[in-house]
């Protein structure tokens, strides 16, 4: 069995190494690539081809709706969980009518 690869797409460093750590606590479980921008993280999910991208909405460049929307439709075997401190259920609205899979406060 193959890896479950992941490309971790936000804008803060401290972030995007918490969530490498977490996720590569799990077996099986490898962190492809990082991103800082949503530009960066559709241009990597073409080249990586992830199974997975965690992605922040709020980031510079292209914010993680409009990539999550260019994404999905370049990758579409590519999963995405949006990640935001938004609390409002417009916003959940959005992401998920963006092609992500979830949403993670």
């Amino acid at each position: 069995m193959s890896a479950l690869k992941v490309l971790i797409a936000d804008d803060h460093d401290v972030v995007r190494k918490g969530l490498k750590m977490l996720i590569e606590e799990h077996a099986g479980w490898q962190v492809c690539g990082e991103a800082r921008s949503g530009r960066e993280a559709a241009e990597k999910c073409a080249l990586l081809n992830p199974d997975v991208l965690v992605i922040d909405v709020s980031m510079p460049d292209l914010n993680g709706l409009e990539a999550t929307k260019q994404i999905r439709k370049a990758c579409p075997r590519t999963e995405v969980l949006v990640i935001t401190h938004h609390d409002s259920d417009e916003m959940a609205a959005e992401v998920m009518e963006a092609g992500a899979r979830g949403y993670v406060l």
